[in-house]
């Protein structure tokens, strides 16, 4: 896998490793608008689902995203992406919302195995896009527009970078660590 993808995965992996099923399920605070460990990974896990789609399309169709990059998808790259910054604030797609998977309560260990598979698949299907496009845009984010290989994995190191904080607080709150937070 890309060293930078698997550098995120090795992250979460050593921050979930610990938790058991009854942890990965606990919603900061008990807030259940606040996501659970679980939560969080399914939210990650459909992005490279999403991902995977679009390249997989893109194969199908044997040839790259003909979409034009725009100032504004120039300009939001620049600003967020290319600064490594996630933008803040915003709510999550309906297609990547946790609840899509019907997961069972899974171990930290087992959602770190789920999202290192997912990783691995996306990152497949990256390395054969660039094969056969190149290095040229080869598949259309909805907010950042036609993007490389490259910028596909910048993407989603910087999305998930954004979300390891997130993590943390999770798996820091007094209330994961004490089992008494809701599990709904």
């Amino acid at each position: 896998m890309n060293q930078v993808l698997d550098s995120i995965q090795q992250s979460y992996a050593a921050m979930l490793v610990g938790l058991d099923a009854i942890e990965t399920q606990l919603h900061p605070a008990g807030d259940p608008e606040q996501w659970s460990a679980q939560q969080l990974v399914e939210h990650l896990v459909l992005t490279y689902r999403s991902t995977v789609g679009v390249l997989e399309e893109r194969l199908r169709k044997g040839r790259p995203t003909q979409a034009p990059i725009t100032p504004q998808h120039e300009l939001l790259w620049n600003q967020y992406i290319g600064a490594s910054k996630f933008p803040a604030g915003g709510r999550a797609p309906e297609r990547v919302k946790p609840g899509q998977m019907n997961l069972a309560a899974l171990s930290g260990a087992e959602l770190a195995s789920l999202m290192r598979t997912e990783l691995e698949t996306m990152d497949r299907l990256l390395s054969q896009c660039c094969e056969k496009f190149g290095s040229q845009p080869m598949a259309t984010h909805f907010t950042f527009g036609p993007l490389t290989g490259a910028q596909w994995r910048e993407f989603h190191a910087v999305h998930a970078r954004h979300h390891v904080a997130q993590l943390s607080r999770i798996i820091a709150s007094e209330t994961v660590s004490g089992k008494t937070a809701s599990t709904t």
